[in-house]
């Protein structure tokens, strides 16, 4: 049995009609919102991207006209000596399923009373001999910049003499005498990371646009599903009562 247009707009199914029509509109403008988000990141990817891709950032400068914390994996160059009466040793890290620390130093910048904690890499638990790795004298450190890795809420980072369990510049701050500023580097290599200790992490550098797309793809799908399925109940329904 053929049902016509009309029959959607009948006394019987005129209300239940709009009320699927309206479903569908809303299905729909999901999907748009979806793919208004998906602008929205691939601008935000893209600020990113160039941010990650600029001449490096000379931190020995002045550095008053930049949010250094909005630059995450900014490229940028650091000199002066590093302290190695104060540095952490961030506990509990793992590596290929081997539990270690990175060691957190803090780089005494030359020509300012600012100091950038550098993470210089990963060493086992087993490890205790620290001063090996020790860079003596003036060093320059290329690297890019990371985000403080704060709890979340209210809570605190709790710092056990030089002993963190995450790099929280801002708790890792509070027990330096001297200022620190918002971030901390993480030096860049070409080496295999097993060539020596410690070994370094690498920068997260990854750009995705997320599952917007699927997303909206997944709205659009519901739309044209509900009203297919509409249409065939009312086809079955209107044919049951004719027989």
């Amino acid at each position: 049995m053929n049902i016509s247009a009309g029959t959607f707009f009948s006394p019987r199914w005129r209300w239940v009609t709009i009320a699927v029509f309206l479903g569908m509109v809303f299905l729909a403008y999901l999907g748009v919102w979806q793919l208004e988000r998906l602008e929205w990141r691939r601008g935000l990817n893209a600020a990113k991207l160039a941010e990650m891709n600029a001449d490096p950032l000379d931190l020995n400068g002045d550095l008053s006209s930049f949010e250094l914390s909005e630059m995450i994996n900014r490229r940028v160059i650091a000199t002066g000596e590093y302290d190695f009466d104060n540095q952490f040793l961030i506990e509990a890290q793992v590596l290929e399923s081997q539990t270690g620390k990175y060691l957190l130093t803090p780089l005494r910048l030359n020509g300012s009373d600012q100091t950038v904690l550098v993470n210089r890499g990963w060493i086992p638990d087993a490890e205790t001999d620290f001063d090996q790795f020790n860079e003596l004298g003036q060093v320059s450190v290329e690297g890019r910049i990371q985000k403080s890795q704060t709890l979340s809420g209210d809570r605190v980072t709790e710092v056990d003499g030089n002993r963190i369990y995450r790099i929280d510049v801002g708790a890792a701050a509070e027990v330096l005498p001297y200022p620190v500023l918002p971030i901390y580097l993480l030096p860049e290599t070409d080496s295999p990371i097993d060539l020596e200790l410690p070994y370094l992490p690498t920068a997260d550098l990854s750009i995705d646009e997320g599952s917007h797309f699927s997303y909206a793809l997944q709205w659009f799908s519901f739309a044209i599903l509900l009203a297919v399925m509409y249409v065939l109940f009312v086809r079955r329904q209107e044919m049951r009562d004719s027989s």
